[in-house]
């Protein structure tokens, strides 16, 4: 099993994610959706983008670290996702979003043996209402 999967679900199944802490992010279809994830590590490390699917299975995103460039999971649609960084952000951008992209996202990193969890957001994809005349 890949060092990614088992990471993502020692940390679900412990429940060191909390929905209730996560920031939510709203946007509308079409828009691109900017995700964040604070590098709290001062050493070089790989940081994992994950997304919760049916909310119990982990699905890996991306994985970046600060010396090479970001790649992607398998299976992961590259031309729907763009990964960059500054001194002190990993961003994770999803272009342009769809109901399909609604979801929970988080991104951490692996120190001393453990997952540590960075960042969790809750991604609500929001259809405008219709007004009818």
């Amino acid at each position: 099993m890949s060092f990614t999967i088992r990471t993502a679900l020692l940390v679900c199944s412990l429940g060191w994610i909390s929905r209730s802490e996560s920031s939510i992010v709203e946007v509308q279809p079409g828009e691109n959706a900017t995700l964040l994830c604070s590098k709290l590590s001062s050493f070089p490390t790989h940081t994992v983008w994950f997304r919760l699917v049916n909310r119990t299975q982990p699905c890996c995103i991306s994985i970046y670290n600060s010396i090479e460039p970001p790649s992607f999971c398998d299976g992961v649609d590259q031309e729907k996702f763009e990964v960059t960084s500054n001194f002190s952000t990993i961003f994770l951008k999803i272009k342009h979003v769809d109901l399909s992209d609604t979801g929970f996202y988080f991104c951490g990193y692996y120190t001393n043996g453990l997952p540590v969890i960075v960042n969790s957001m809750d991604l609500q994809v929001q259809v405008r209402d219709m007004q009818i005349i």
